[in-house]
């Protein structure tokens, strides 16, 4: 198998699924569907916007929230930018944040929403290579915290070929992401995942499922494990398949029978709960 970084094998996919959906997700009542070219060029604006908010190749981007489309392009775009997503559980505490956060000399933090934007703010002074907060849904008046919309627009101020640069100094065997255990014994560690590793293993998993580009799959566990970005996010993006985020745990089920996967995944708690 051909050792591939994440930015060839999602521009490859975007280019042969433009049009095809990659990511739905329910707003007010209805589906919404991002095509793989709208996916990529927001993870490409996105990556910009990081870039131009002061995050330097190698540097961490946290991220913190339920699974949704946002995470997602957050995710790749602090990948284009040279940078490592770092996922942090939602119901970690101020204080795991932090670790996380320091140890991954994150330069942004990616929040949901006002509560996880709360860790972080009571946080932020001991984060002195933290450059900016970004939230996912909502905004807030503090000069340092930025709505989704102005990150993109702050990418829009970044020339492509910077980003480019960015991503053309990227080499398959690089590391491209940090994964953080849970911390029961201890703090937590950093696995470090390389483009070839992370892309190698999403290629063998739908192999494996004989995965077609006309799979849904549904997407509701923690996005800051391996396991669920593997089957949400980088096996889709090998094969082409679309990602249908959940609203919440409490609405699997109703979600489940709107978007009638084809591949689900489910710790041993869900399969009880269904039976």
């Amino acid at each position: 198998m051909k050792q591939r970084t994440v930015m060839e094998v999602f521009d490859d996919t975007a280019k042969r699924r433009a049009s095809a959906p990659a990511l739905r997700v329910k707003r007010g009542g209805n589906w919404q569907t991002t095509t793989w070219s709208e996916y990529v060029e927001q993870t490409r604006l996105a990556a910009r916007g990081f870039i131009k908010l002061g995050l330097a190749a190698g540097q961490g981007v946290s991220l913190i929230g339920f699974n949704c489309p946002a995470w997602a392009i957050a995710d790749m775009a602090a990948i284009y930018a040279g940078g490592f997503p770092a996922g942090i559980y939602t119901t970690n505490s101020p204080d795991q944040c932090l670790y996380i956060a320091e140890h991954s000399d994150s330069a942004i933090a990616v929040v949901e929403n006002a509560e996880q934007l709360a860790k972080f703010k009571e946080i932020r002074d001991k984060l002195p290579k933290l450059q900016a907060i970004v939230m996912m849904t909502g905004n807030d008046a503090d000069p340092g915290v930025y709505a989704w919309e102005d990150l993109l627009a702050k990418g829009k101020e970044l020339p492509e070929a910077e980003l480019d640069a960015r991503i053309a100094a990227q080499k398959p065997e690089d590391v491209c992401t940090l994964i953080y255990t849970s911390g029961t014994t201890g703090n937590p560690k950093a696995v470090m995942i390389t483009h070839d590793n992370i892309t190698w293993t999403a290629q063998a998993a739908l192999n494996a499922l004989g995965s077609r580009s006309d799979d849904q799959l549904m997407s509701y566990l923690p996005l800051s494990h391996i396991a669920e970005q593997i089957v949400a996010l980088h096996g889709p993006m090998v094969g082409g398949a679309c990602t249908s985020f959940a609203e919440s745990i409490d609405k699997l089920g109703d979600n489940l029978r709107e978007v009638r996967p084809t591949i689900f995944l489910a710790v041993p708690r869900v399969w009880e709960k269904i039976q």
